[in-house]
């Protein structure tokens, strides 16, 4: 190959350095007349200069594409006379060999370059990639996870400690009041021990709190940042926050000795922040098979609440189910139905669409929006409307996303209107027995005090009988229906008994952790 360079002229490896330098001072450097292989290592640099995280395989691929045929490609370098100028300036001066390397070489400084000095590189990012590694070398687990709630005071509360096994399809769990869960892939059931019954269970709604194989990826798939070292549960680890396009950033710590997601705490949502914590984590360890098999004993009693079957087509399901839902853009992973219903199931999130045989009734513990000129229910990673003769639930990860999919009516912020002026009967309020009565609450007791619902029918029920409840209440509970809810602030209309409709509010904390109070109400 020709190593000699026009005498003069900058050699390739110093308007590389030269460009480099640019970029790294955030200026614009110029378009050299080049050769087309150069300009791809120019444009190479500067890819490297904006990656906010690891490269992608095709970036890795399109460098190798242009340094590969580099070692046998002579190449000679026109730069813009301003470029030579500047190349020439005393104290920025460069020496110019009369030879230069060959390109194999410099391709080799090339990438000890893209290692050394892009944003990915580094012992704290590399933590990232060797998570992704240990996830693919995980067979299966074992472990306690621990949830605990904080609200914005730093108040913790632990709300369930949850002994876990995982192996490939096959998933677990115990809770510690004995209920065990499993589901194989085929079958679905959670197991009561202390009433001797089995229930059968849909496969497809099978929330896991924490599951390192999904966590893993998606810390992977969407941008983060190292944020630094902690010790969770004894172990050291490495924060990074996630930022998932159109949420909010959460934060995972990666075990700094297995490379294994150990913790992941969510962003604070209306005052309460969430983290799970594997307080004890086994990988790739001996589990029973029997944990996973489908052996109900004799003198349990089996209820199957699992009616929809696994559909093998579009036209199967449309048969099965007898009704005509609403499309969606994408295809789901699986279908199933059974008669007036349809589910779609995309993996991370469900959507079941159900004949409407009866009157909407939102969940008393939902906040509502609208749908049309109905009610919306939102509650934690679920909504549910009705819409034609339809009723639709979308529960999972994407429901808000896969939702809109479905229907352009739906106004996703809950509202409240003021007390009306006229019909309302105020009632007086002790601020600082509300305030015990929170106290109690942190405390374990009184958790009916959270339902608004619970508050409400308590309320009526005093009514009815003064001198206080013995035996059965006075009152059907299916007699109230919530008709709004912001979080705040919430309605609940009463069909039967003195009391025609009940105002509620959190008053001390305005999250998941704050009790209701009666504010107000009608009188039949």
């Amino acid at each position: 190959m020709n190593t000699d360079h026009p005498k003069g002229h900058p050699t390739p490896e110093e308007l590389l350095d030269h460009y480099i330098d640019i970029l790294n001072e955030n200026g614009f450097p110029e378009d050299y007349d080049t050769t087309e292989d150069e300009q791809g290592l120019y444009s190479l640099a500067k890819k490297v200069k904006t990656l906010a995280s690891e490269p992608s395989q095709e970036f890795m691929a399109s460098l190798w594409q242009k340094i590969e045929p580099m070692a046998a490609t002579p190449s000679t370098i026109n730069a813009p006379a301003t470029t030579r100028d500047t190349l020439r300036k005393e104290g920025n001066s460069l020496k110019m060999p009369k030879k230069f390397f060959p390109w194999a070489g410099f391709a080799a400084s090339i990438l000890v370059f893209l290692l050394l000095f892009s944003p990915w590189s580094g012992s704290k990012q590399t933590i990232v990639m060797a998570m992704e590694e240990s996830v693919k070398q995980l067979q299966n687990y074992h472990g306690v996870l621990e949830k605990v709630s904080t609200n914005e005071a730093g108040e913790r509360q632990v709300l369930i400690r949850t002994e876990i096994w995982s192996d490939g399809e096959n998933y677990a769990t115990k809770t510690q009041d004995g209920l065990l869960t499993v589901n194989n892939g085929e079958t679905r059931w959670s197991t009561n021990p202390a009433a001797k019954e089995i229930t059968l269970l849909p496969v497809y709604l099978d929330p896991h709190d924490f599951d390192l194989q999904k966590e893993a990826a998606k810390a992977l798939r969407y941008p983060h940042q190292i944020i630094g070292d902690d010790t969770i549960a004894g172990r050291a680890a490495t924060r990074i926050e996630i930022q998932p396009p159109g949420g909010l950033p959460y934060s995972l710590w990666i075990d700094q000795n297995t490379h294994l997601p150990i913790q992941l705490q969510t962003a604070m949502q209306k005052s309460l922040q969430t983290t799970y914590t594997y307080v004890s984590l086994e990988t790739n360890t001996f589990l029973a098979t029997d944990i996973f098999a489908y052996h109900p004993p004799q003198d349990y009693k089996v209820i199957d609440n699992n009616p929809d079957k696994v559909m093998a087509s579009l036209a199967e399901a449309l048969t099965a189910s007898g009704i005509t839902p609403v499309q969606l853009a994408e295809t789901p992973q699986r279908m199933f139905a059974s008669a007036n219903r349809l589910v779609f199931d995309f993996g991370d999130t469900i959507v079941m669409q159900t004949k409407a045989t009866t009157p909407f009734v939102p969940d008393l513990l939902a906040t509502l929006g609208k749908a049309g000129d109905g009610p919306l229910e939102i509650l934690p990673k679920s909504l549910r409307w009705q819409q034609a003769d339809l009723e639709i639930l979308v529960q999972g990860e994407r429901a808000e996303e896969l939702a809109k999919q479905l229907s352009t009516n739906l106004d996703f912020t809950p509202q409240v209107g003021p007390l009306p002026q006229e019909g309302v009967i105020p009632v007086e309020i002790d601020r600082e027995v509300v305030k015990n009565s929170q106290q109690q609450v942190d405390a374990g007791s009184s958790p009916w005090q959270l339902d608004p619902s619970q508050v409400a029918f308590t309320f009526v029920a005093l009514k009815i009988s003064p001198e206080g409840i013995t035996g059965e209440p006075p009152l059907d509970y299916n007699a109230l229906q919530l008709t709004d809810n912001d979080g705040q602030k919430a309605v609940i209309q009463v069909s039967e008994g003195p009391v025609k409709t009940v105002y509620l509010e959190r008053l001390i904390r305005q999250d998941e952790t704050g009790i209701w109070t009666v504010t107000g109400y009608v009188p039949r």
